[in-house]
């Protein structure tokens, strides 16, 4: 048995090797759980210093010192300040949708899952200043220009949930049918988040406050339905007919003349 090294060196260096396998598994997950943990750290360090300042003018420099790690550590889990603040923009917009679908599944009929979507778009977009809301609302109009594809990445779960509510709408008649479930949804997509840039920036274009009951008579009418419809209520229309004000065409009743005195 003195010649049989190949047999030892066989077994080692293959990649198939059952132990070898769970080395490197184990290896990997190590890495990982610890690469994830001190990523959490850093986005942790940011998210402060947006809250704090309201802005995103702090430097590499200034996260590391709140993290409480080491530049060469920053580096390694992030290429740079656009990469560090791409992942918060996406953790924002995570726990965005997560939201948006729990106040969505609390209801069954479309017409009240679109406007629990709307409401809680509405709402959420006008908290989020607190939440340094205001700092990345300023950040993705950048996104927009140097990471376009990233960004529509990070969109993704908030309109596939606005998708499913057009889709089962339009499905059950609910909804207007001459447009295509991906325009509707497009349609109100680019409407709300326009909105909530302009409440995030504190942006006031006409001077008077746009409430969550305007918004939802406005994206009403755009899929077609009454604002007021239930569940019960039947097909919708190609578009809402909206009551409007006429002037009243009846003739308006008026005092008989007094009768002329005589002349005496």
């Amino acid at each position: 048995m003195a010649d049989d090294p190949e047999l030892g060196s066989d077994s080692s260096d293959s990649p198939d090797s059952p132990w070898q396998q769970r080395a490197v598994e184990r290896s990997l997950s190590t890495a990982r759980a610890r690469a994830v943990s001190r990523s959490g750290q850093i986005l942790d360090a940011a998210r402060s210093l947006m809250q704090e300042s309201g802005g995103i003018d702090f430097t590499v420099q200034d996260i590391v010192d709140r993290s409480g790690l080491s530049l060469r550590s920053f580096y390694k889990h992030f290429a740079g300040k656009d990469e560090l603040l791409l992942a918060l923009f996406e953790e924002l917009l995570r726990g965005f949708a997560a939201d948006l679908r729990t106040d969505v599944e609390a209801h069954a009929d479309p017409v009240d899952q679109l406007r629990a979507y709307i409401a809680g778009f509405h709402d959420r977009a006008r908290q989020s200043s607190a939440h340094g809301g205001r700092a990345l609302g300023s950040y993705h109009l950048r996104m927009l220009e140097i990471r376009h594809r990233e960004f529509a990445s990070a969109l993704g779960p908030q309109m596939e949930l606005l998708a499913e509510i057009i889709e089962q709408g339009v499905a059950a008649g609910r909804f207007r049918q001459d447009l295509e479930p991906q325009q509707l949804t497009g349609l109100l997509t680019v409407t709300l988040m326009s909105i909530a840039q302009m409440s995030v920036l504190d942006v006031d274009l006409t001077g008077t406050p746009l409430e969550g009951d305007d918004l939802w008579l406005w994206c009403a009418a755009a899929v077609g339905v009454e604002p007021t419809a239930g569940p019960a209520s039947g097909a919708a229309p190609g578009a809402t007919k909206r009551p409007t004000k006429r002037a009243s065409k009846r003739s308006v009743s008026r005092p008989a003349p007094a009768p002329a005195r005589g002349s005496g």
